[in-house]
């Protein structure tokens, strides 16, 4: 029971960690670098690429907090080849 424990708390912090590095890279990304960052694009309005993650669940948190935090009013995780990416509106 404890290694299983053990084991949850460990993909909850790794996935918190990555969806942190996630949403922080493209604010310090090049300004030229936005053009490659991924292939899949969201619905209309929702041009501004937040981040990359592992899973859905992950995305859809990150896209709520933001929404919560009064950052974006609207997101979509739009599914890559590997991961799941967020769009929003600002």
């Amino acid at each position: 029971m404890r290694v299983r424990t053990a084991l949850s708390a460990f993909a909850a912090l790794t996935a918190v960690g990555l969806g942190g590095l996630g949403a922080a890279a493209p604010a310090a990304a090049a300004p030229g670098a936005a053009s490659h960052q991924t292939a899949v694009q969201a619905a209309d309005g929702l041009d501004v690429h937040r981040g990359k993650y592992f899973t859905l669940g992950g995305c859809q948190t990150a896209g709520q907090q933001g929404v919560d935090r009064g950052h974006w009013d609207r997101y979509q995780c739009a599914e890559g080849t590997f991961f799941w990416n967020l769009w929003t509106n600002r």
